[in-house]
């Protein structure tokens, strides 16, 4: 089997290469009104830092947001209340952007005007390590199997279909953390150890909540928490209590009539 997991090795490395490549050719700016709302709240806590959570259109006085809707394309970019991806909010009277700000907080931790491909590069770094992890773990020809399918396949996704959103991106390392710790847990005999698993993994749910991502990845998050929660009740005589779900799609509120105009479909990224 060492023979085999040095060939898989490699094979998890060239697809590795393979995504680097292809981002290192990415642009930032494809035209997508996302894009520059995620990148826009990752401005704001570059410049004001937690106060980078207020998105209020006023604190555009840099012309930040309106550069970037120029760049693309925008036909209405000087005008502010008609910026995509905001909405107003009546209790405060202020017109913010519409998505959590977890995705704009972890571009925030690279350069401006260099985030996305650093992002993405961290990101497949990340999935191919756990996908390293595995594999020498592997203990078994049918687990080595499984481990070289899986982890193929999840380095693949980090170019398609992971490019369509920035927010896509640190979900992933969410979902293959979570499957980790999943792991960890079923394979756990200590109530405190399976206790403490179980308690990370409802943190990263609940902080993944700060992200914007499919209703997808949200059902298979509360899938994978309430099976969790069921397999160590099994194993244990006092068990743990199976939460409710409660991880759903974000909800975005619909701005009024005539404040933003209708969204264009998502351009394709080149590789």
């Amino acid at each position: 089997m060492k023979l085999a997991k040095i060939i898989i090795g490699v094979l998890f490395l060239a697809v590795l290469a393979s995504n680097i490549l292809a981002i290192s050719r990415w642009s930032e700016s494809r035209g997508v009104y996302d894009d520059v709302c995620y990148l826009r709240q990752a401005h704001l806590f570059q410049r004001f830092g937690l106060a980078g959570f207020d998105t209020d259109i006023s604190k555009d006085d840099d012309r930040y947001l309106a550069g970037k809707l120029r760049d693309i394309g925008f036909a209405q970019w000087d005008e502010p209340l008609s910026a995509p991806c905001h909405t107003s909010a009546e209790k405060t009277k202020k017109f913010v952007l519409q998505y959590p700000p977890g995705t704009g907080a972890v571009l925030a931790l690279f350069p401006a005007g260099f985030q996305v491909i650093p992002l993405y590069a961290v990101v497949n770094l990340i999935v191919f390590a756990f996908a390293l992890l595995a594999l020498f773990r592997a203990s078994s020809p049918p687990s080595l199997t499984l481990i070289a399918i899986f982890g193929l396949g999840a380095l693949y996704l980090m170019i398609n279909p992971t490019k369509a959103s920035y927010s896509i991106a640190p979900t992933m390392v969410v979902c293959v953390v979570t499957g980790f710790l999943s792991a960890k847990l079923f394979a756990s005999t200590a109530s405190r150890q399976r206790l403490l698993f179980a308690a990370a993994i409802g943190l990263l749910i609940g902080l993944s909540a700060c992200r914007t991502y499919s209703s997808l990845r949200a059902t298979a998050y509360s899938s994978s928490w309430r099976s969790c929660s069921r397999g160590a009740s099994r194993r244990s005589s006092k068990g743990l209590r199976s939460p409710q779900p409660f991880l759903s799609e974000s909800r975005r509120r619909s701005p009024p009539t005539g404040s933003m105009p209708e969204v264009r479909s998502r351009p394709p990224m080149a590789a």
